[in-house]
């Protein structure tokens, strides 16, 4: 009979043992975290500021990124690495702007952005992402994304986890500028070389080479809690790409629909044609590409109405094509 005993509770304690370092995460080991923003699916205009709200289902350290519709990165919380990143469970907080309340401006050129929070147990180790107590975006692609943001994001948040380390969770919500788009201009970059929107535009001059496919997958699927009213997916922890680039034949449309990938995919690995497979990043000129003509230098130059005063200028500081602005990708 006391033998009997000691095995039973022999059996109770390994039971409940608690995971060691080596052994992997389950779901109930990994915070949930959901992010929004104050417009939902409605685009923002330029000039408005945007307001970013979170919410982790149990205390967790956050960190949250924006990736603006031309792939610059940018933290939004922590403002900075030193600063306080721990969020209680089930508390909603609304990041803070530097001296606002908006998180931030929009003053992205027309497209899809994207904010994506990462919720972990532990700190983050943020040393591949800082230099001198100051957020170092030169050592995220030079501070811009190309190519699928789903793959990029993650594999960035991979870099702020220490190796092995499972107990993160992630969420991402796109935010639109003027209007609705299928897929970030940026998608593109990873084949095209890098031309800024007063010059060029995806989404007015397709590539008759390439077509996109667009995975609508409930996977993609944000986070959120409607009292039971909506199915809530759960998202894998190292997603596929969504957007996918396929040869286009001439009687192709440019973006191809999916509802979902299929369940014994062979290819699930396959990403499509990638910038990497024609011979480097950003190696094909864009197509269709109109350059503004230089009007002619005269003796008269007529009278300055002012017209003009107003508009951006192409080369203006604050844009990653500008020559003197280090987060302008490297032409290739």
């Amino acid at each position: 009979m006391l033998t009997a005993l000691g095995l039973l509770s022999l059996l109770s304690v390994t039971g409940t043992a608690p995971l060691t370092a080596g052994q992997p995460a389950t779901d109930s080991d990994r915070p949930r975290v959901e992010v929004w923003t104050d417009r939902g699916d409605d685009p923002y205009q330029s000039g408005q500021g945007a307001r970013v709200h979170f919410r982790a289902d149990r205390d967790a350290y956050v960190t949250i990124l924006r990736v603006d519709t031309d792939g610059r990165v940018r933290a939004l919380f922590p403002r900075e690495p030193w600063e306080d990143n721990f969020a209680r469970g089930g508390r909603e907080y609304e990041v803070q702007g530097g001296s606002d309340r908006d998180a931030f401006y929009v003053d992205d050129y027309p497209g899809v952005g994207y904010v994506f929070a990462v919720a972990s147990a532990d700190p983050f180790v943020y040393d591949p992402l800082e230099s001198n107590e100051h957020w170092d975006y030169r050592t995220i692609a030079d501070g811009r994304v190309r190519g699928d943001p789903y793959v990029a994001l993650t594999d960035l948040a991979q870099r702020i986890v220490p190796d092995g380390y499972d107990d993160w969770d992630y969420d991402i919500v796109p935010y639109y500028v003027q209007q609705h788009y299928d897929y970030p201009r940026f998608l593109c970059y990873d084949c095209h070389s890098y031309v800024s929107y007063p010059f060029w535009s995806p989404y007015d001059y397709t590539c008759v080479r390439f077509r996109i496919v667009v995975y609508d997958d409930p996977y993609y699927y944000p986070y959120r809690y409607f009292d039971g009213t909506r199915v809530v997916f759960t998202r894998p922890a190292r997603p596929e790409p969504r957007f996918i680039f396929r040869d286009r034949q001439g009687s192709d449309a440019f973006i191809t629909r999916v509802r979902e990938r299929p369940v014994n995919d062979d290819r699930r690995r396959d990403v499509g044609v990638r910038g990497r497979d024609l011979g480097g990043t950003g190696v094909i000129p864009p197509p269709d590409i109109r350059r503004p003509h230089e009007r002619p230098v005269t003796g008269d130059q007529g009278h300055d109405d002012g017209r003009g005063r107003g508009r951006q200028h192409p080369e203006r500081r604050d844009r990653p094509d500008n020559p003197q602005n280090p987060d302008r990708p490297e032409r290739r």
